[in-house]
């Protein structure tokens, strides 16, 4: 009689990649990706300055940064699943609250404290520990299609956000965000968060098992769970953990400042909110290639002539910014900034990858964020006050070209393995 072998299960990766997706796409959509369409309508409902809602971008910030050495243990523990649903009730609960405020202190209570925390525990931080686990050699790939979720973000939400603002009002936008939360997020979490590919039996970038371990455990066996441990307190020792962390930190205060700045400054210039919007829209499918194009070469080419091309093209676009362009240049260096800056999420994500491996990522971002979490919420706060002071972007441009030319030197320090150990 024939032995009736089952054939393997088919690689549950990617599966894991588009929930990682999703969670990028949604936490960033109602947390920062809009934030500079709701500047001016909050700023005259609530007869306040535009430096003091950046300030409510900083606190932001620091809870979610806050809550990273904590997400990244839970992450390591293998908690995704429970973790990202909890995280999405939050973020929607806050959402509703929001649309139904009628004090300054009770919209920075909701975004600050209940919107962002949400967002901090399904969305960036555990997207990327979710697929770096599950992924070594390919790690950048993945890595580009999950953050590929932002751009998206990035794309559809702030026109999206002028249009429903325009149409039903800036307390309707908040409902509608707080359903796409829920509608979206929890079917997809609940269907395709799996913490590890040990869980079901499988090998990251679905390789199969050592030869030498199946002939030991026979045609049916299960992949180990169990992973080596890193102590975390040696981890906290490394010094490339906190290079890295204020080296990437400062380029990525880049986005955070143009989603805060652009359409306010685009206004300022006479173009109308809605076509100021679509920045970001031309932005985006060109952020799409750069992070799934850059995210597979990371998997290839050195480290640090790669880092200093992102710095590059981020310098450039705020330098091209600085002219005060017409809106059709404006939208060309949409375009730039959308391949400048979608390298550097995948590049983020290899680099940690090789230097700490997928038993320690969630920690190594979660903790690491900390020595990063000042100058990312302080980077909003500082554009705000610098245009309060001067009325005008220029200083904030200029600024933020600096703070990406440190970022780029500091991370010439760090010794980057060649190639992921595991």
């Amino acid at each position: 009689m024939n032995e009736i072998v089952s054939a393997p299960r088919p690689f549950y990766g990617w599966r894991v990649v588009s929930a990682a997706f999703t969670a990028q796409l949604l936490s960033t959509g109602v947390t920062f990706a809009a934030f500079g369409v709701f500047v001016i309508p909050l700023s005259q409902a609530f007869e306040t300055t535009r430096g003091t809602l950046s300030f409510g971008l900083s606190i932001a910030f620091l809870a979610m940064g806050a809550m990273g050495p904590l997400v990244g243990r839970w992450l390591d523990r293998g908690h995704a699943r429970v973790m990202m649903i909890s995280g999405t009730l939050i973020a929607a609960a806050g959402l509703f609250g929001l649309s139904r405020a009628t004090e300054l202190w009770q919209m920075a209570l909701l975004f600050c404290g209940v919107i962002t925390i949400g967002a901090a525990i399904f969305g960036s931080t555990p997207s990327m520990a979710l697929v770096a686990s599950w992924f070594v050699r390919r790690r950048g790939l993945a890595l580009g299609f999950t953050v590929a979720g932002a751009t998206v973000a990035s794309f559809v939400t702030p026109p999206l956000a002028a249009y429903l603002i325009d149409h039903v009002g800036w307390r309707g936008t908040f409902v509608y965000f707080g359903v796409a939360v829920l509608v979206i997020g929890l079917p997809v979490f609940g269907s395709f968060v799996i913490a590890r590919p040990e869980s079901i039996g499988q090998r990251p970038d679905g390789d199969p098992p050592p030869a030498a371990d199946a002939d030991a455990l026979g045609s049916d066996a299960v992949a180990p769970t169990a992973l080596p441990e890193i102590d975390t307190a040696e981890l906290i020792r490394d010094s490339r953990l906190w290079l890295l962390s204020v080296g990437f930190g400062l380029v990525f205060t880049s986005p955070i400042v143009m989603i805060l700045s652009l359409v306010p400054f685009a206004e300022d210039l006479g173009i109308a909110r809605q076509n100021a919007a679509y920045f970001f829209s031309a932005a985006a499918p060109f952020s799409l290639l750069g992070k799934i194009v850059f995210g597979a070469l990371a998997d290839r080419i050195p480290p640090h002539p790669a880092i200093w091309l992102v710095v590059a093209g981020n310098v450039l676009v705020w330098s091209l910014l600085y002219t005060d362009p017409g809106y059709a240049m404006l939208l060309g260096i949409g375009a730039l900034n959308g391949l400048a800056i979608g390298a550097v999420g995948p590049l983020h994500g290899v680099v940690l990858g090789r230097c700490f491996g997928r038993v320690a990522f969630g920690r190594a971002i979660g903790i690491g964020g900390l020595a990063a979490l000042p100058l990312i919420a302080f980077a909003p706060a500082l554009s705000g006050q610098l245009y309060d002071s001067t009325g005008s972007y220029h200083t904030v441009f200029g600024v933020e070209a600096a703070a990406l030319l440190l970022g780029g030197l500091i991370l010439s320090f760090v010794r980057i393995p060649k190639v992921s150990t595991h």
